[in-house]
């Protein structure tokens, strides 16, 4: 009925007009597909790809395992299960305002409590009232900062960048201790003020050396290494890069640099001395040299993988080279590219929906002269889910396509910051968050004494 009266309403005029538009738009369509097929290319055409989806992971905590659910996600183990490991927290000071020293006490006994069910025990702490300025936070935490403090919270009455920074800056670089920034009206939040307390002390734990949780990692004697480089935000001319590699064969614990070079490009010149800096730390853990290095490098376009191919290996080669060792480890180098045009469905029923968690394609999407491949590691409610590009630029380790898929899948488990799956390998990710914070907030490098702590969490 409303098409009848709209008919009419229009008139024979009107008619006319409205047909004519719809003969110009099919003849428009009809000119935009010709257009693309002149391009060699097809407009509204599916293509139907082979891929697979690998086995879901184990998590591995203390005293129980974890088998998470297809969205990944075992945030609520983590509130009841004990971590693997944890320092206890025994000397330490919170610096306020002094308008929030009456909700302090609230938001400490959850901590406590939560810690406790982790297995990460937080003893009582000083607390120091101040004005709500920058100076008086930094010069409160100059007067009580010693050699055996282990952790400084700093409770921010606002998001100003100032504060963050300054606060960052000094105890990152001029006198390295852990610290931990929470804003004021964060302890506010009385209905999720579990789940802030369980994620603010998970970092904490990390920030003392404590490792969360594991995967079964069946090769033996492997270090992963995590690099990434971004720009200065107050000199364009400086970039920072970040090294992010494991110490252990567990892949729990973690050895971090960064340095800062000037360049014209986003190419790093220091991969030397970042990787025989963690080839030491490996071997005061392991007292050997690690069998097998696999390296993940972030933030590289198709422009550029000449340029790490020519000018990053051979460097990260040298430090493996003369390391010492009689036989030197195998060498594996993974560009990472996270932004991707391509999306990947399943059809079900004649339904289309995401790929689910876990699916690898290694052919007909890929390029035949690459060793590439594409791995979705995330679930979406909402839109499309993005799978994130591996391309294998260099391989002296000879492991086979399924297991250095299924490796990258294992390690997108073991980023502490999020109980769940995320898009890059862990060692990436760490690495984005060290740059991020160098080029945002420190603006110079972090003190060697934090090396062994994911101080940047």
């Amino acid at each position: 009925m409303k098409a009848v009266a709209e008919e009419m309403r229009l008139g024979p005029l009107g008619r006319q007009q409205r047909l004519a538009r719809l003969a110009d738009d099919i003849q428009r369509n009809k000119d935009a597909r010709f257009e693309l097929e002149t391009w060699g290319l097809c407009f509204g055409s599916q293509i139907s790809l082979t891929g697979r989806v690998v086995p879901s992971e184990k998590i591995l905590m203390q005293e129980h395992t974890s088998q998470p659910v297809s969205a990944a996600d075992w945030s609520k183990d983590m509130r009841t299960c004990k971590i693997l490991s944890a320092q206890s927290l025994n000397k330490w000071f919170i610096v306020c305002s002094n308008r929030a020293e009456h909700m302090i006490e609230g938001f400490l006994s959850c901590l406590r409590r939560v810690g406790s069910s982790m297995g990460f025990n937080v003893g009582y702490q000083k607390i120091i009232k101040v004005q709500e300025n920058t100076a008086a936070f930094l010069r409160a935490i100059q007067q009580h900062v010693d050699l055996d403090v282990q952790l400084v919270m700093c409770i921010l009455p606002s998001n100003q960048k100032n504060y963050y920074d300054s606060i960052k800056k000094y105890l990152s670089s001029d006198c390295p201790v852990p610290s931990q920034c929470i804003l004021t009206r964060t302890l506010n939040k009385q209905g999720v003020r579990t789940s802030v307390a369980t994620k603010i002390a998970m970092q904490m734990s990390c920030k003392l050396g404590g490792e969360l949780w594991a995967v079964e990692i069946p090769l033996k004697s492997l270090m992963v290494v995590g690099i990434d480089i971004c720009r200065d935000t107050l000199n364009k001319q400086v970039v920072v890069v970040g090294f992010v590699a494991s110490v252990n064969s567990r892949i729990t614990r973690w050895f971090s640099r960064c340095i800062l070079q000037r360049t014209a490009t986003d190419i790093a010149d220091c991969l030397k001395v970042l990787m025989t800096g963690a080839l030491k730390e490996w071997y005061k853990h392991n007292h050997g040299l690690p069998a097998r290095i696999i390296v993940y490098r972030d933030g590289v376009g198709d422009g550029q993988l000449k340029a790490v191919v020519e000018y990053e290996v051979p460097q990260l080669l040298s430090s493996v080279s003369e390391s010492g060792s009689k036989t030197s480890s195998r060498l594996s180098v993974i560009v990472v590219r996270k932004k991707c045009m391509l999306r990947l469905f399943t059809e079900s029923n004649r339904t289309v929906q995401n790929a689910p968690c876990g699916t690898v394609v290694d052919s007909e999407a890929t390029r035949p002269e690459w060793y590439d491949f594409y791995l979705i590691t995330q679930a979406a409610c909402r839109g499309t889910v993005s799978p994130t590009h591996y391309n294998v630029v260099y391989d002296d380790n000879g492991l086979k396509p399924d297991h250095m898929q299924r490796l990258t899948f294992k390690l997108c488990h073991l980023y502490y910051n999020w109980q769940g799956l995320i898009s890059i390998p862990a060692p990436c990710q760490y690495a984005h968050r060290l740059t991020y914070l160098v080029a945002q907030s420190i603006h110079k490098e972090p003190n060697l004494e934090l090396a062994n702590h994911l101080f940047y969490l």
